[in-house]
């Protein structure tokens, strides 16, 4: 597998997918909290809370049980997806599974950087002998619904009120692809 590949988007427009490096920190922070404002319920414990602790996490990735690369448009970091071993590895009953986070900043959505990604990840996912992908994705977002649905993800199962946020309850979709 190419660990840099470049693909034409739909508005013609060239991306770059690559994995992360420590100097892409502040980009991927950026990325994540940019959907975090319009969510603020989108988890962030994967993520550094600072740059320094994101550049010392990105350095200290195992490539063989974590992935996390970028979606760069015009030399722009535009989005991010993480793939984390289950567990971190250290239950052999999950060790063959890996979570996945996807994040996209508002104003690039649309253009096809989704697929390209999950596409990017399911082949490291084969090619790292993983045996399934899993997400949580909450029910508000349904672009994220269909963006998976369409990369052959299945619901798995909703855990109904997982979260409770500005007095709204909201449900988590269980989804997974086995590999």
């Amino acid at each position: 597998m190419e660990r840099t590949r470049k693909c034409a988007l739909k508005d013609g427009r060239t991306m770059v997918v690559r994995p992360a490096s420590p100097d892409d920190s502040s980009a991927v922070i950026d990325t994540v909290r940019s959907n975090a404002m319009e969510r603020s319920y989108v988890l962030m414990e994967h993520y550094g809370k600072d740059v320094a602790s994101e550049k010392a996490y990105i350095a200290g990735m195992n490539s063989s049980k974590e992935l996390l690369v970028v979606a760069d448009v015009d030399n722009e970091v535009v989005g991010c997806l993480a793939a984390l071993q289950a567990d971190g590895g250290r239950r052999p009953e999950t060790a063959h599974t890996a979570k996945v986070g996807l994040h996209i900043r508002e104003q690039f959505r649309g253009v096809g950087i989704g697929p390209y990604l999950l596409e990017y990840c399911i082949a490291w996912g084969r090619e790292h002998g993983f045996k399934k992908l899993e997400a949580n994705i909450f029910t508000t977002n349904q672009r994220s619904l269909n963006l998976f649905k369409k990369s052959g993800f299945v619901e798995e199962g909703v855990r109904q009120n997982r979260i409770h946020v500005g007095g709204m309850f909201i449900s988590e979709v269980l989804m997974g692809k086995v590999l």
